[in-house]
């Protein structure tokens, strides 16, 4: 099934990390299944800054060849990136509306409610914060992994 996806989840589809499996599974399911997956047309700055400032951190840091080929990978990925008419306004209303501290996040709930698709993300604060008013929005530690 088509999804959203955030730039939290694509991070941990390219390095490994907390909830990788996850997040390597969802992407890998949809794009095997022939599903496409969305996202706002900021999701390629946000892993851009992401892997240029990982590059940077004292810890958890990645090198800078490492950061290129994720954002290589990154790059092939068959993401639509897409910015509906009304996206902004209604990003903005629902940042207001749910007391969030930047419209970034509600740009990702915004598109996948626009398209009635489910937005999967690492942002577990997010889930928390947005669980009983936007059921649309799961995190990826919830992905079902199949065993093999």
């Amino acid at each position: 099934m088509s999804a959203v996806v955030d730039a939290s989840v694509i991070l941990k589809r390219l390095i490994s990390e907390d909830y990788s499996r996850q997040a390597r599974a969802m992407v890998d399911d949809n794009v095997s299944q022939g599903q496409p997956l969305f996202a706002p047309p900021l999701l390629a700055s946000e892993v851009a800054n992401a892997l240029y400032q990982r590059t940077r951190r004292q810890s958890n840091t990645i090198s800078i060849s490492s950061a290129e080929r994720a954002l290589s990978l990154f790059l092939r990925l068959p993401i639509i990136q897409i910015a509906p008419v009304d996206l902004y306004t209604r990003a903005t209303t629902f940042a207001r509306t749910h007391g969030l501290r930047a419209t970034y996040d509600s740009q990702y709930v915004v598109l996948a409610d626009i398209f009635h698709l489910q937005l999967w993300t690492a942002d577990e604060r997010l889930v928390q914060a947005l669980s009983a008013s936007a059921p649309w929005v799961k995190w990826i530690g919830d992905y079902p992994l199949t065993s093999t």
